[in-house]
């Protein structure tokens, strides 16, 4: 007779369920997670290159095209994946606001450098897990004066 060694875990009954992401080793590349729709944003604009270019999006809703160079041209993936890629995929950021639009206001607000890592630091954190124990709010930082 096996017995389970659940390190601490009560019995089945009692787990919660914690998303579509709850068993996934990577959420990188769980197809429900933000970051795995994020991978495959990044693969079909890959494939889709030429349409990113002439992407007629226009502006977002949630913030304006930031001023620097690199900032605009994170922008406009962020702005194709809203476009194109996240209407057709299930939504399940556990977070407000959601992963993209966090992206579109962090490369605003910090420009290339720093809202690119306030937007990677946000889709390594993005489980359902830990939006429960962070609380599901979760802004752009304001920026430093």
């Amino acid at each position: 007779m096996a017995r389970d060694r659940g390190h601490g875990r009560g019995n089945d009954a009692e787990e919660k369920d914690e998303g579509c992401c709850a068993g996934a080793l990577d959420t990188l590349t769980h197809p429900c997670c933000c970051g795995g729709a994020w991978t495959q944003a990044a693969l079909l604009s890959a494939v889709l290159r030429p349409s990113l270019t002439a992407a007629g999006h226009g502006p977002d809703p949630a913030a304006p095209v930031p001023g620097g160079r690199a900032a605009a041209v994170l922008y406009r993936f962020v702005r194709h994946y809203r476009v194109a890629v996240s209407p057709a995929t299930p939504a399940c950021c556990p977070y407000t606001p959601s992963c993209s639009t966090y992206a579109v206001k962090a490369l605003h607000r910090h420009g290339a450098l720093r809202g690119s890592r306030l937007v990677l630091a946000r889709l390594l954190r993005c489980r359902p897990g830990a939006a429960r124990r962070r609380g599901a709010y979760d802004p752009v930082p304001p920026r430093r004066g």
